[in-house]
């Protein structure tokens, strides 16, 4: 069964999480391992962008992450996880340039777990 995650907050605050299943069922979780029908009150959700950092976590929208570039470089780009709505795909928006780099082509990721670090989050209604 398939399935859509968001992590749940209000204002800066992560509640916990939800799973939307292909079959309408919702489960939350409070610390992302036990899973109930009880719901948790929240104000805003993050999408999971379907990928996770060099340490297994998932990487929702408004998530900030390094980027390892290939070939190594100086310096990793650093840039926050957003979902464009209308085109229906997420992007890492670079933080220094105007550079928007898709997270997938095809279906298919355009980075390995091991090129993504998370660093924060940046819930900020700006971007």
């Amino acid at each position: 069964m398939s399935f859509v995650l968001f992590r749940l907050r209000t204002d800066d605050q992560i509640l916990g999480y939800m799973k939307v299943c292909s079959n309408g069922r919702i489960d939350y979780s409070k610390d992302f391992f036990w899973w109930t029908g009880t719901p948790i009150t929240f104000d805003a959700k993050d999408q999971h962008c379907g990928l996770k950092d060099k340490t297994n976590r998932p990487l929702f929208e408004l998530d900030v992450v390094t980027i390892k570039p290939t070939p190594p470089a100086k310096s990793k780009p650093m840039g926050i996880i957003q979902y464009h709505s209308e085109h229906q795909y997420f992007v890492i928006l670079d933080l220094d340039t105007p550079k928007e780099y898709p997270l997938f082509a095809n279906g298919q990721p355009l980075f390995h777990p091991s090129e993504l670090t998370f660093v924060g989050v940046s819930f900020n209604d700006a971007w």
